[in-house]
């Protein structure tokens, strides 16, 4: 009964049991926003206040209030589940199909990934081609500043996680992709040049799984790879514990985000070398057929122009039909907030800025829909204007000129041209 008459009185015990320390409700409040916004640790507010507490008891604290917090936080999502379900329950008993989507299939993501972005999961209907843009934007990335040294050792195991990815679960992906690819590779026919893609491979650092980007013996946690939607708002993280950034990362969070989603949904994932990890999908079993034929990899629009102009034809965003504004630089915008994690990280701050961002959906739509669609949109249409020239033609052009520069021979020729320059 201790601890309820503390919390009563506005006091958050140090222990669920016998505590010998209670702690203002308020100032753990207090610090919990601190901690999100300077990232201070909990003895640098205890040094502050050490004539009133003491450091190890303000940290018990500390521990057991986030606990709290986040068994609140699945208690409410619980219950707005509930709800969800009901109106589903009673939506699919009234609704009229139409045969406007009649080539849409009805299906629900999973509500973990509904909370976290529901202008992205929250449909039920898809089916989406993935030529015409799918259904699903993502984008994935590393990062290798958010790393851990090996001599901090391990804090004691508070509650599991939900933003990042098993370590067990990615080694396993990492095996069978190691498996996969001794076995003989399959000849698919590419879109894009082998040649072209090897230049792009031999260019990109991020294609570059041996590199060493961080000294391995002083680090156990090398970076952190993210997936995010085209909102910006991180899904999953996998800790990086190799010297560099290799393929299982951004095929565990793949195919982790396909296992929350229908499986008729479609997914375009914008990736720096986004080509060369759609030819080792495709040469080698490393994914589930029923994953890639409903995944579209695409480099992000910055580092497509360091890709051959072949590979840009086809993979760069601003130039697939259905992409949009989704650009894939959303992962670079995270970092930019993540920045002050680097000093002192902890995986529940991911949960705090994701719950920020998700907070500001409603702002990023309408900023996209003023600067990105409108203004953008007309500036475009004036330049159609004044070509003169119908749609249709400019397509069919663009069509043409597309075909013969995606051939082997003008892939070499380019490459000789560059050469001799």
């Amino acid at each position: 009964m201790l601890p309820q008459v503390l919390l009563h009185h506005g006091l958050f015990p140090t222990a669920p049991s016998q505590p010998h320390m209670a702690v203002s409700v308020e100032l753990l409040s207090f610090y919990q926003a601190l901690f999100e916004r300077s990232c201070d640790a909990i003895n640098a507010l205890a040094s502050a206040l050490k004539t009133h507490y003491s450091r190890r008891g303000l940290g018990y604290a500390i521990q057991w209030y986030d606990i709290l917090q986040v068994q609140i936080e699945h208690r409410v999502e619980e219950a707005v589940q509930n709800s969800r379900n009901r109106v589903a329950t009673l939506h699919s008993q009234t609704e009229d199909y139409t045969s406007t989507l009649s080539t849409l299939h009805r299906g629900r993501c999973a509500p973990i990934l509904i909370q976290r972005c529901p202008a992205c999961f929250a449909g039920t209907m898809f089916g989406k081609p993935t030529a015409e843009g799918g259904d699903i934007h993502t984008a994935t990335d590393g990062n290798f500043h958010h790393r851990h040294r090996r001599a901090a050792g391990d804090c004691p195991h508070f509650y599991d996680p939900t933003y990042f990815l098993p370590k067990e679960y990615i080694d396993h992906i990492g095996h069978h992709i190691e498996a996969q690819c001794k076995r003989p590779a399959k000849s698919p026919v590419l879109l894009v040049p082998d040649e072209a893609i090897d230049q792009c491979e031999t260019a990109c650092e991020a294609a570059d799984g041996k590199k060493q980007k961080v000294a391995m013996d002083s680090f156990d946690d090398t970076g952190i790879m993210a997936l995010i939607c085209r909102h910006d708002i991180s899904l999953f993280f996998a800790n990086i514990d190799s010297p560099g950034e290799q393929q299982k990362y951004s095929v565990a969070l793949l195919e982790h985000l396909f296992l929350l989603i229908p499986p008729h949904a479609t997914v375009v994932a914008l990736y720096d070398v986004g080509c060369v990890l759609a030819r080792s999908l495709s040469k080698y079993n490393i994914l589930p057929s029923s994953i890639v034929s409903h995944l579209r990899l695409a480099t992000t629009a910055m580092h497509a122009y360091g890709h051959e102009w072949a590979c840009q034809l086809v993979d760069n965003p601003w130039m697939c039909i259905g992409l949009g504004l989704s650009d894939g630089e959303g992962t670079k915008r995270l970092w930019s907030r993540f920045v002050r994690l680097i000093g002192v990280e902890r995986s529940s701050l991911a949960a705090a800025i994701g719950s920020e961002m998700q907070s500001d959906l409603g702002d990023w739509i309408q900023r996209h829909l003023k600067c990105g669609i409108n203004d953008q949109g007309t500036a475009a249409q004036e330049v159609l204007d004044q070509c003169e020239l119908s749609i249709k033609d400019l397509e069919s052009e663009w069509s043409q000129q597309r075909s013969s520069q995606l051939s082997v021979c003008a892939c070499k020729c380019f490459q000789l041209i560059l050469n001799t320059l």
